[in-house]
């Protein structure tokens, strides 16, 4: 966060304020979906950590989908090894909507989106080249499998801001938060429990104020199809309980990494956690409707024992 924020203020302050340059790679070919790379800046500016956005243009009523789509779709896939000058590549994913096509509930965007991308560079005093090849899935009425290969050239000196810094500085504001200090939420945890059918993850968070629409979204590695949670708020809405339950037979591991993104309005806050599946406590004593069926049985044996 605090590189992001030492970015952004180079950005917006030491850079000069009129952008008046462009620096982006040619759109897809594709008529429901486009896609390109843009740059905030013209030049790395001496800088082994800049950004890029991935962009994308939807026609209206056509979706793409966030990292865990659901049974409906699959998320976009990035292969960058033909691209010089760059150690690492780290991807961001907005946070996503929930929707319904063909009959399947999933997650992630319509119309336009802007996935920011974060490169640390092998060497700032070299020029850059970013090739990306992107597979990616789009649907409205029928699913439409896309792909692009995109190229950016970024040179060596010092940067002034483009007509794309904007939309690249709002798409990485709208990012889910993830330092709990400064974000919308006093606490947070996820637990995973298992009985003989299903997994149960419960998301339990504070909210500093109030919740007022939460919506909350589940991040494994597992495919796990998009379902409606049950979700329950205390009577002053600062405490959220959520609770995701799946067929056992979709979790094929008992410890494995997850991530919850919360939202509410026009703030969101990513958490993850490792996390270990535990025995629910309902699968080791007898619920009271299992209590209440023998005590029935037992009284049926009595009074016929007592029966002439």
């Amino acid at each position: 966060m605090l590189r992001l924020i030492k970015y952004l203020f180079f950005i917006f302050v030491i850079s000069p304020f009129t952008s008046v340059w462009a620096l982006q790679s040619d759109w897809s070919n594709g008529t429901e979906s486009q896609v390109r790379l843009i740059s905030p800046i013209t030049h790395n500016n001496g800088s082994d950590n800049i950004y890029v956005g991935l962009e994308y243009k939807l026609q209206e009523g056509w979706k793409t989908y966030w990292q865990s789509p659901g049974d409906g779709g699959f998320p976009q896939e990035i292969t960058w090894k033909n691209s010089t000058n760059i150690q690492s590549l780290e991807i961001s994913w907005p946070t996503p909507e929930q929707f319904e096509i063909l009959s399947f509930k999933s997650a992630g965007y319509t119309n336009h989106v802007i996935f920011p991308i974060q490169l640390t560079l092998e060497d700032f005093s070299q020029p850059t080249s970013v090739v990306l090849d992107v597979t990616y899935l789009t649907c409205k009425d029928i699913c439409i499998p896309g792909s692009a290969h995109l190229e950016l050239f970024i040179p060596v000196g010092k940067g002034f801001l483009t007509s794309h810094s904007y939309n690249i500085e709002k798409s990485l504001s709208q990012l889910p938060e993830r330092n709990l200090q400064i974000s919308f939420i006093q606490n947070i945890d996820i637990q995973a429990y298992a009985d003989e059918k299903t997994v149960s993850f419960v998301v339990k968070a504070n909210a500093k104020e109030f919740f007022e629409n939460p919506k909350v979204f589940l991040h494994t590695g597992f495919g796990l199809p998009v379902i409606e949670p049950i979700i329950s708020l205390s009577a002053d809405a600062k405490d959220l309980e959520t609770t995701f339950n799946f067929n056992k037979k979709l979790i094929n591991a008992k410890a494995f990494d997850a991530q919850v993104v919360i939202a509410d309005n026009n703030r969101s806050f990513l958490f993850a956690a490792p996390l270990k599946v535990e025995t629910s406590s309902a699968s080791k004593y007898p619920g009271p409707s299992f209590i209440i069926i023998i005590m029935i049985a037992l009284l049926g044996g009595l009074i016929l024992n007592g029966m002439p």
